[in-house]
């Protein structure tokens, strides 16, 4: 069937459908391979320049409260006497400490870069092809009933994969910004240093919950493309194949939506973060 003629019976739901997702997965690889650095360099810089430094001089004056209130405690707990091992243990903390909110922004950034370049390896995919290019009977008869359903799945599909990944690099910037006021509390002793261990843990979680995405766009992509329902030779049969790539496709969308959505929760569950 010419593709003039499959457009004009297909009606324009497949074209607008097909460009909405296309330019979406363009998109969503461009972002999954970039890092909070080149995402938005103004947005960056002004984390970097404005908002990290204030934070990183509350967090210099917190390192003394903390450390105090550790000392205090110590002092009155009158079941334990001060060792030099616990001296030892404080100053070490302390000097651990003070490396982190120096260098810390460098390191974060490097971490960052790391996560990057193992998304961009896991993900190993081009943008997807949009429906096939098997027209028939069957095709069009689909997208004159699901036409509309079509277009709804391939906007919302894509919509919801982009805010996935919008909300994650705001996520990152605002980890940025409370690094130095977490870190202080590894001097506090039990019971405050759990704070910097939560930082640490959510800094994790979202970092690298861009791979585990790279890899649920590989995966969805590859566990549906070339399935079809019709395994029959018949030339019946043969001329509504296209109505089953077009569901496939339909699925295809729905399934990396899923995926993507439900891979930090899969982070989160399976390393305990």
């Amino acid at each position: 069937m010419p593709e003039w003629l499959f457009d004009f019976l297909s009606g324009p739901t497949i074209k607008i459908a097909e460009a909405i997702w296309n330019s979406s997965m363009r998109l969503i690889i461009k972002l999954v391979c970039s890092t909070p650095q080149k995402f938005s360099t103004g947005t960056w810089a002004f984390v970097k320049e404005n908002l990290y430094p204030w934070a990183e001089g509350i967090g210099l004056s917190a390192l003394n409260l903390f450390f105090m209130i550790a000392f205090l405690k110590a002092v009155s707990n009158l079941h334990q006497n001060i060792t030099l091992e616990m001296v030892i243990e404080a100053m070490i903390k302390v000097v651990v400490l003070n490396v982190l909110l120096v260098k810390g922004l460098d390191v974060i950034k490097k971490i960052f870069e790391m996560a990057s370049a193992m998304a961009g390896t896991a993900v190993m995919i081009e943008p997807p092809a949009f429906f096939t290019g098997d027209v028939d009977v069957g095709s069009v008869m689909f997208f004159w009933i699901y036409g509309l359903f079509y277009f709804l799945v391939a906007m919302v599909c894509a919509f919801l994969i982009l805010i996935t990944l919008y909300s994650r690099y705001i996520k990152l910037y605002l980890l940025v910004v409370t690094f130095p006021l977490a870190m202080p509390s590894i001097t506090g002793g039990r019971g405050i240093e759990g704070t910097a261990y939560a930082w640490m843990k959510s800094f994790l979680s979202n970092t690298f919950e861009i791979v585990v995405i790279a890899l649920a766009i590989a995966i969805a992509g590859r566990i549906t493309s070339g399935i079809s329902i019709f395994t029959s030779d018949s030339a019946i049969f043969n001329a509504f194949d296209g109505f089953a790539q077009a569901l496939n496709s339909m699925i295809y969308m729905i399934l990396m939506a899923v995926s993507v959505k439900g891979a930090p929760t899969f982070l989160n569950k399976t390393f305990n973060l």
